[in-house]
């Protein structure tokens, strides 16, 4: 279910787990494809692959969310949210990044806020908003 790399310091999630229990590391977290959590993430930087579920809140200075995702709340320095995702919130203090059809109820970036194609953004606060294609 779980592998840890410590010489790179990367937790991977095999594909299809499902992880009941809130999840810390001092690295790096790979999650495959269709992958739930239950609870939060915690780490320096959150790769999740497609079709992922988080219950929880991820916290992390890079996020990286797997195109058809659903998320609860991000905390995190960058964010990049993938095509068809679902979540509630997402705060960053730098730059949000977000592909076409998501569906998020409120963003707030320190920076800027990318939003590329069709996507429904319920609140949005930026420095910086770009809307594009």
């Amino acid at each position: 279910m779980m592998r840890i790399d410590r010489k790179n310091m990367v937790l991977s999630v095999k594909s299809g787990s499902v992880v009941t229990k809130n999840l810390r590391f001092d690295g790096t977290v790979v999650a495959g494809i269709d992958c739930s959590f239950l609870g939060s993430i915690e780490a320096k930087e959150v790769n999740l692959g497609r079709g992922c579920v988080v219950g929880g809140v991820i916290r992390a200075e890079e996020v990286t969310v797997g195109a058809y995702s659903n998320f609860n709340e991000i905390e995190a320095e960058d964010v990049v949210v993938l095509a068809g995702c679902k979540g509630k919130r997402i705060t960053a203090k730098s730059d949000v990044r977000v592909a076409k059809n998501c569906e998020i109820d409120e963003i707030r970036a320190g920076n800027r806020l990318l939003i590329e194609g069709n996507s429904k953004i319920g609140k949005m606060e930026a420095r910086k908003i770009i809307a594009y294609g």
